[in-house]
């Protein structure tokens, strides 16, 4: 179990969205999210990046970096890294996992390569997964989580099977610290 990922559950961090996808560079995952180069910022901490593009001027903020040979991509507005398009061009030429947390209590998580989805199901319940296969992340879960015991553990027995599968702990150090920043606004 890593708790690097503890912080998922906690409340300054009602809903984000979180794609990793491996083998790629931050500069080409945002290129993947359709930021222009100018849109591009600095490396910038969380709180410098909140307070250079505030909740009610930005809706897209988009926090990238490198993290055990993948890239990571992190949003806690309206996020784009769910939405067909971006989740195409992410996965084009390698394997993405993608992590959401819905401030309505919903999550969702979603495997795909090369543009197809292999598996995509809400955490708490691992059986409801769709996609071609192979089921990797859904079956793990299954014999690890009872459905339906809520959203919190079920996000948390997500993010070990995570982390005991592929390594990769996303912590609060790396949110907080410095990360490539753009900022879309509508």
């Amino acid at each position: 179990m890593s708790a690097g990922w503890s912080w998922v559950t906690e409340s300054r961090y009602p809903s984000f969205c979180i794609v990793l996808a491996r083998s790629k560079t931050p500069e080409e995952l945002l290129q993947d999210y359709g930021a222009p180069p100018q849109k591009i910022g600095d490396m910038m901490k969380l709180e410098e990046a909140e307070e250079a593009f505030p909740y009610d001027k930005v809706d897209h903020l988009i926090r990238v970096g490198g993290l055990q040979g993948w890239s990571l991509a992190y949003e806690d507005r309206i996020p784009l890294g769910m939405t067909k398009e971006v989740r195409e061009h992410v996965s084009r030429n390698t394997e993405t996992l993608e992590i959401l947390k819905g401030g309505d209590g919903t999550n969702f998580f979603q495997r795909m390569k090369n543009g197809r989805r292999l598996e995509a199901f809400e955490p708490r319940n691992p059986i409801d997964v769709s996609g071609d296969g192979p089921f990797l992340i859904s079956e793990i879960l299954r014999e690890m989580f009872q459905p339906d015991t809520g959203g919190r553990q079920a996000i948390t027995a997500l993010t070990n099977v995570i982390f005991e599968n592929y390594g990769i702990t996303v912590d609060r150090e790396v949110l907080q610290g410095p990360l490539l920043t753009a900022a879309i606004r509508n």
